[in-house]
């Protein structure tokens, strides 16, 4: 078994001793005065020698090593000390003769180093001419893969090759003349890929999307669905609205193409020769392009290029625009068959297209601003760049352009028109335009000019290039050149989706004003409506002056359109068309709807009192005292609340209320049947009170209407003026109203703001009113026709029949009354609703029969063949009627059956009261008694009272009055 390994022994420690000890030994020695004391001392002296030795053969052994090592490094480093002061002694001994020998040759050394020195410059020249050859190969190369930093950079450095060390070589002088010639050329390529990109490239994929018809439905919708938008865009700019503005600010992903491409880093702006496609990357590559313009010392001039060439670009792209949407619209059968789409579609679909690409434009011109700023700090060049607001200025005055020749400006400025002082003044009186009034001469002078506008330069000089030098071959290259002929009420059609792209200019350039606003706002207000309001003035008052204007002459297509059933009169549909046509404004314009209303609020006044005028002329022809009857007992307020509170007018207004429900503007054909009885009870009321009225005195012929043809003419302005209250209140119904004061503007489903309460107010009373004379004229015509009643069958001046006469004919007033009634009767049938004409002869049996029976009380006498004539004259009235009303007279036999009495003896007439019960009305009874007691030759007028008093008696008996 092995022993365990031994450690190697420890080195004690011993306290550090110094010499002090032997010292005081010695002097203890020394100062000893006996031997015992020395021996003492000498042997401690000893010991502590020992013990030193000791402890020095203990540190021998522990460093005996390391002591041996020391040694030996020491011998070395003494050898290698000695055999380094030889070799340094016999360098400075060569170096002592190396000098002693340049000191010789000299002048033969220094001319050896100058040729080598001018060897050297030799080769360095020959080594960049070599590279100066290789430039024109290596920048074509460059060029052909559009890596322009690159090409730039060697041409920088190259041409200051030429221009430095090689400055003197008349060698190189067609060399340098051609780097110069490329420069140029590279920056006319610089400007010319910058300008692609900042207009082309970065319009292409709204182009490709609409060749593709993505998002071409957003195009066509209508306008007046988005005045939604149009009012909750202007709430406030949007970040990438002021983006466009900011040209230190990165551009917003909706405003550039370059989605899904990293964050642009102008200060590392690197060029990859190694890419395929070095124009994937716009803003990337515009930043190259405006990079190597500064390594060019190009940049002032490059800002001022984009800023001259930006109009004429801007125009390139709406050209190139036109001709596109000119070629799809000649294939488009579509259009071709629709007149209106081929106005409407292709126009906002080059609108839509312009504005999508000029905000490409914008968002690239902000990128170029940003690379321009940069380059400009970085190589610091002193340089005033534009601004985007001088972007949307140009935007603004191409825009300008278009519209010039689309709302056909210069043209409607020469128009021979004059604009209202105020439209918007509701108070304006207008009814001057439907009075007759002389012909003024008409001054030709223009009203809307560009002469002294901010963009006159650039019109003038647009129109002399288009050939303003021949005014009319010039307009007809413009309108060849357009995607629709040039029309001022294109207007309607581009309004909205101008004004949105109006408030995003305005969101952009802050606090500059927006030319285009002003623009249009002044074309608007000075150009379109003036011109408008002249159009329906001029349309207006020739429908009202015309021969027919107050002649139903609604041609059958016009009634097929509006859904009629009977004509109208033109003047009418006129206003109507008008005021359709203001709505459509309103929709169009929604900005000026209130002065539309104004405008439509006025016409209707004046319409108003036009046929209010006609009304009167109508039942007033001359003067007061010859007023027709039933027109004056309609001024009564209160013969004319009791008309209305009877039982047929209140049906048929319930009628007309549950037709215009179903169909608001369209006429109803149907009538509702009712039972005999209640049409009698009905009709009874109204029969005695006008008998109680009229029955006294008789009707005198100028008091009543006895043409026809004006009752024609109240039949017509009675159903245009109904339909057409009946369109003002639905139009009225569908305005949004609101608070004028509120600062909160809300918009109707039909895009139309809210109008004030007041306005729209008036536009309901004014329905109300064309309402309230459409009623005025059914019931004059309705009391006409009883008054004409009275003026045939009551007449003042002899009794309706003689004994004298042939009892087998009727008599001729009852015969006139026939022919007059049916005359009546065909023109409400060819110019009254059904229910209308019902209203008219309806009753009219109970107020005949009414009127016959109380005739008995102006008869002189009356005999077997008078009572046959009468019998005769109601038998024709009645078949007149059943002819007109389709429906049997029953009580014009309660008349026939009154004048058989007369028959009968007044004893048998009470007999048959008494037996069957009263048929008549006392007095009906007592006027039957009084005329049997007349036609007696020897009557006794003491019987006569005996009679009338049995039949009071018995009809209290009885206890029943017919």
């Amino acid at each position: 078994m092995a022993a365990p390994p031994t450690k190697p022994p420890r080195a004690v420690k011993h306290p550090k001793e110094t010499s002090g000890l032997l010292m005081s030994v010695i002097r203890t020695l020394s100062a000893s005065e006996s031997n015992e004391q020395r021996d003492r001392e000498k042997a401690k002296l000893e010991k502590e020698y020992k013990r030193s030795d000791q402890r020095l053969d203990e540190l021998v052994s522990v460093h005996d090593k390391d002591l041996t090592q020391v040694m030996q490094l020491f011998g070395k480093l003494s050898m290698r000390v000695t055999s380094s002061r030889e070799k340094i002694h016999a360098v400075k001994e060569n170096l002592q003769a190396c000098k002693m020998l340049l000191r010789c040759r000299r002048d033969e050394l220094k001319k050896l180093w100058l040729e080598g020195v001018e060897h050297k410059h030799v080769l360095q020249l020959l080594e960049e001419i070599d590279q100066l050859r290789e430039v024109p190969a290596r920048f074509a190369t460059f060029l052909s893969r559009k890596h322009y930093l690159h090409a730039t950079q060697l041409l920088v450095s190259a041409l200051a090759l030429g221009e430095g060390n090689l400055d003197g070589v008349e060698a190189l002088r067609e060399v340098r003349t051609d780097l110069q010639a490329k420069k140029q050329q590279l920056h006319l390529k610089l400007m010319e890929e910058l300008s692609r990109h900042i207009y082309v490239h970065s319009t292409q994929e709204v182009v490709s999307l609409r060749r593709q018809g993505s998002g071409r439905e957003n195009l066509l919708n209508s306008p007046f669905q988005r005045a939604g938008e149009l009012r909750s865009s202007a709430r406030g700019p949007t970040k990438a609205r002021r983006a466009l503005l900011d040209v230190n600010s990165p551009l917003p992903n909706s405003q550039s193409p370059r989605q899904g491409l990293p964050a642009l880093d102008l200060n590392n702006i690197q060029e990859d020769v190694d890419t395929e496609d070095p124009e994937a990357n716009s803003e990337h590559f515009m930043a190259i392009l405006v990079q190597c313009l500064a390594l060019l010392n190009k940049l002032p001039d490059a800002v001022e290029t984009i800023k001259v060439e930006m109009q004429t670009e801007l125009l390139a792209i709406i050209s190139r625009t036109t001709q596109q949407i000119r070629d799809e619209a000649v294939t488009n059968t579509q259009i071709q068959q629709d007149p209106s789409m081929a106005r409407q579609q292709p126009l906002l679909e080059l609108l839509q297209t312009v504005f999508e690409q000029f905000r490409r434009v914008a968002a690239a011109h902000a990128t170029v601003l940003q690379s321009l700023s940069h380059a400009a700090d970085k190589y610091r060049v002193e340089i005033r760049l534009y601004e985007m607001a001088d972007v949307w200025s140009k935007v603004q005055a191409v825009l300008q352009l278009l519209l010039t020749d689309y709302l056909d400006i210069q043209n409607t400025a020469a128009d021979s028109h004059q604009a209202p002082a105020a439209f918007s003044e509701p108070t304006s009186d207008i009814s001057a335009f439907f009075t007759r009034r002389k012909p003024a001469r008409q001054k030709r002078t223009p009203l809307f000019k560009f002469d002294y506008s901010s963009h006159a330069l650039s019109i003038n000089s647009y129109l002399k290039e288009h050939g303003k030098e021949h005014p009319e071959r010039g307009r007809r290259a413009r309108e060849r050149s357009l995607v629709c002929p040039p029309d001022p009420r294109n207007i309607t059609f581009v309004f909205i989706p101008l004004m949105r792209f109006i408030e995003e200019v305005e969101s952009a350039v802050g606090s500059r004003p927006c030319t285009l606003n002003a623009f249009l706002a002044d074309y608007v207000k000075e150009v379109f409506l003036g011109r408008h309001h002249s159009l329906v003035v001029r349309s207006i008052e020739t429908a009202t002056k015309a021969p027919d204007a107050w002649r139903a002459t609604t041609s059958p297509d016009q009634m097929r359109c509006l859904g009629l059933s009977r004509p109208l009169l033109q003047s009418t549909v006129t206003v109507e068309r008008c005021i359709r046509d203001l709505h459509e404004l309103m929709q169009a314009l929604p900005a000026y709807a209130e002065h539309f209303l104004s405008i439509i609020c006025n016409i209707l006044r004046s319409y108003r009192e036009t046929c209010q005028a006609a009304y009167r002329g109508t039942v007033q022809p001359d003067s007061e005292d010859k007023r027709v009857c039933s027109a004056a007992w309609l001024k009564d307020e209160d013969i004319s609340r009791f008309i209305k509170s009877l039982p047929n007018w209140t049906d048929l207004q319930r009628q007309k209320h549950r037709h215009q429900q179903r169909r608001p503007l369209r006429r109803e054909e149907t009538t509702e049947e009712e039972s005999p009885e209640d049409i009698r009870q009905r009709n009874v009321r109204e029969a005695e009170i006008l008998a109680s009225n009229l029955g006294e005195g008789g009707i005198n012929a100028h008091e009543i209407l006895s043409d026809v043809g004006q009752l024609r003419g109240l039949a017509q302005l009675q159903e245009s003026m109904e339909w057409f209250a009946s369109s003002v209140q639905l139009f009225a119904t569908h305005l949004p109203r609101g608070d004028s004061s509120s600062p909160v503007v809300h918009v109707g489903p039909n895009g139309i703001p809210a109008l004030p309460e007041a306005a729209v107010q008036a536009l309901d009373q004014l329905a109300m009113e064309f309402e309230e004379l459409a009623n005025t004229c059914l019931l004059v015509l309705h009391l006409e026709v009883r008054v004409q009643c009275f003026h045939y069958l009551l007449p003042r001046t002899h009794a309706l029949t003689s004994s004298t006469v042939d009892s087998q004919e009727p008599d001729p007033k009852v015969l006139e009354l026939s022919r007059v009634l049916i005359g009546i009767d065909e023109a409400m049938n060819s110019c009254l609703q059904p229910r209308k004409s019902k209203y008219i002869f309806e009753g009219l049996g109970h107020l005949i029969a009414k009127i016959l029976i109380s005739s008995a009380q102006y008869m002189e006498r009356i005999d077997d063949a008078g009572i046959q004539k009468m019998c005769r004259n109601i038998f024709a009235l009645q078949q007149t009627l059943t002819n007109i009303t389709m429906a049997r007279e029953i009580a014009l036999d309660h008349a026939r059956h009154y004048f058989e009495l007369f028959y009968l003896t007044p004893e048998e007439i009470l007999s048959n009261v008494l037996e069957k019960g009263p048929q008549f009305s006392e007095l009906e009874y007592m006027n039957a008694f009084q005329l049997l007691q007349r036609s007696q030759p020897d009557s006794d007028y003491g019987a006569i009272n005996v009679h009338l008093g049995r039949l009071s008696d018995i009809l209290g008996e009885v206890g029943v009055t017919v």
